[in-house]
């Protein structure tokens, strides 16, 4: 009876030893374990994000170092993280699936970085994402749906990227926003910005910076936007996309297919009426 005791109380028994080891031995090299549930790496000169640190971490800093990927698999161990500083490293893109069981992340912070793209529902699993900071990348392109499902966002800094224009689409999925920087950008003023002049017109008091910090490429000179206005744009209401024209194209030689076996199988019939009916002469000898 003993025995079988000891092996029910042996898993109990080593645990609780666990959470009486000192914390030095549960943290990282390089790093400073305030708590049990805070890691501090930052300034370290890390290639890469520690390989293990304890399991209930919720706070993980770990700006201002080399590292160059997120592990794919970080938010598999770590599932109770909340708070992700990752600023002012050397990361070039997001692994697809890295964010895929991070529904507790409140708080990322990706800036200062050499990001250059954001894919569709990169974040789409943290979705009670609170604060999103990606300015001071290298942002070139944002899929319409990079922030897909992110309803709780309320912070997003894009600024200080290479953005040329930006699809309303993906803005509109934010219901929650009540922040966001866009200065810093190469905005182009062209029919493709519209959409978006028009959505930074009507969310203005969105604007951390004011619309005053925001500036468009027109003509080979930057303008701030707030010395633009609707009537700058007015030509592109009546500007038809390349998808505008395959439709009517499309459409155009639909209609003519259409017309074109119309017309066959009218001539067709009416010739077949004039050769079945009986002509005047027979009609005459008849009589």
């Amino acid at each position: 009876m003993l025995p079988c005791f000891l092996i029910l109380i042996s898993p109990l028994f080593c645990f609780s030893c666990l959470l009486m080891l000192p914390l030095g031995l549960l943290c990282p090299s390089l790093c400073v374990c305030m708590d049990y549930h805070t890691i501090d790496c930052r300034d370290q000169g890390l290639p890469s994000l520690p390989s293990s640190f304890p399991l209930d971490v919720r706070k993980l800093l770990a700006a201002n170092n080399n590292i160059q990927t997120i592990p794919a698999d970080l938010f598999l161990f770590y599932g109770d993280l909340l708070y992700l500083d990752l600023k002012n490293n050397s990361l070039t893109s997001i692994e697809e699936g890295t964010f895929s069981s991070s529904s507790r992340l409140l708080y990322l912070d990706l800036s200062y970085n050499n990001l250059t793209q954001l894919e569709a529902g990169v974040f789409k699993s943290a979705e009670k994402l609170v604060k999103l900071s990606l300015g001071n990348n290298n942002l070139s392109q944002v899929h319409d749906a990079a922030f897909e499902n992110l309803n709780s966002l309320q912070v997003l800094e894009l600024n200080d990227n290479n953005l040329q224009s930006l699809s309303v689409t993906a803005l509109k999925e934010l219901k929650s926003l009540r922040t966001i920087r866009l200065e810093g950008n190469p905005w182009i003023c062209d029919c493709d910005f519209a959409n978006l002049f028009f959505w930074i017109d009507e969310n203005s008091n969105k604007l951390q910076k004011g619309v005053e910090e925001i500036q468009c490429i027109l003509e080979d000179r930057k303008i701030f936007l707030h010395e633009l206005s609707d009537i700058s744009f007015r030509n592109c209401k009546y500007r038809m996309s390349i998808t505008d024209f395959l439709i009517i194209i499309f459409s155009g030689v639909a209609v003519s297919i259409a017309a074109i076996f119309s017309s066959f199988f009218l001539a067709t019939t009416v010739h077949c009426f004039q050769r079945c009916a009986p002509s005047k002469e027979e009609d005459e000898d008849d009589d």
